[in-house]
């Protein structure tokens, strides 16, 4: 009789632990159905943002060389995220036909403003005129083998521009560079071919800014030119013209990397000792 009141405590709390396990499992499961609920929504939301956070651009249908003629074949609109946008960009190609490449473009590359250029025609390509940056002047330079780093200047190179004075027009044999990191047009008729300008030019950009040639792709060295044309600005022109009638001018060739440009003095023979 003494065992029976301890089997019924067992029996209610046993029915107790029921109740409370059911009632943590319906809590747990609404719990996560709110996580997911609410995950779910968030993964929307960001796929709607993404999705409406894009924008048409032009791209190339398949490589296209240079100073290649824009037809709409060769152009196609894609999508993609505004923030892969490139500045200067297209979102439609009706300005673009008929416009000419400045520079290549592979597959799949957004075709910019930089690198399209105007529409281009054989006569305009023949004049070196077309060559010479905004601001500047196109002069020859009297030249020979040994003046021109043995004629292996090339166009498209830089140089920096020596004269060599003499004594009975100076006082002293003396040699000052009179303008440094010069671009060479041309080399006798071997001349740089024209890039098509921008067809929509900057209104801010500095003059002479804007490549408007490049070095031929089959350009050869000229040791026998009798002169290299520069592009300078009009001051400098004059200081060329007047120095090439006084001295003898010699061309030092530049490095294809930028580089600072040194101050430089006047040198003389008396300068190392040497006796004049």
């Amino acid at each position: 009789m003494a065992k029976k009141p301890t089997s019924s405590v067992t029996q209610r709390s046993n029915r107790w632990a029921l109740a409370l396990a059911v009632v943590f499992a319906a809590v747990a499961a609404v719990v996560v159905f709110v996580i997911l609920y609410n995950s779910d929504s968030n993964s929307s939301d960001k796929t709607d943002t993404l999705a409406g956070n894009t924008v048409n651009v032009v791209t190339a249908a398949s490589d296209i060389p240079e100073r290649t003629s824009l037809s709409a074949d060769k152009l196609k609109v894609v999508a993609v995220p505004a923030e892969l946008a490139l500045s200067g960009s297209y979102s439609d190609t009706a300005g673009l036909v008929g416009l000419t490449t400045r520079y290549p473009l592979v597959k799949g590359e957004q075709v910019t403003a930089s690198k399209i250029g105007e529409e281009q025609s054989e006569d305009k390509d023949k004049s070196l005129s077309r060559v010479v940056p905004a601001g500047k002047r196109a002069i020859a330079i009297p030249a020979e083998q040994q003046s021109i780093v043995g004629g292996l200047i090339l166009p498209g190179d830089f140089v920096d521009i020596i004269a060599i004075f003499s004594a009975s027009d100076v006082g002293v044999d003396k040699s000052v560079t009179i303008l440094q990191n010069v671009e060479v047009l041309a080399v006798g008729e071997e001349a740089q071919e024209p890039i098509p300008p921008p067809a929509a030019a900057s209104a801010t950009a500095t003059p002479g800014t804007v490549r408007l040639g490049q070095a031929p792709g089959d350009a050869e060295p000229q040791p026998d030119a009798e002169t290299v044309t520069v592009a300078v600005t009009p001051e400098q022109a004059q200081l060329v013209a007047l120095t090439a009638e006084k001295a003898k001018l010699w061309l030092a060739l530049r490095p294809r990397a930028e580089e600072p440009n040194p101050v430089l003095g006047e040198t003389n023979l008396s300068a190392f000792g040497i006796g004049q």
